[in-house]
């Protein structure tokens, strides 16, 4: 339980540093996760529609 939480802890504060340091290229990251998203959102509907 302690380790995730050091874990989880650890993430944040890099995710933070990237963020801050790097705020360019942590926007163009969040942009591309979002379109990836967005894209499988999209194909899992359109293969729920073809089982009907």
């Amino acid at each position: 339980m302690m380790l995730r939480k050091l874990t989880a802890r650890a993430l944040l504060l890099f995710a933070l540093f990237y963020l801050f340091t790097r705020p360019v290229s942590a926007a163009d990251l969040v942009n591309r996760t979002v379109v990836v998203l967005h894209a499988a959102a999209d194909n899992v509907a359109g293969f729920l529609t073809r089982l009907n």
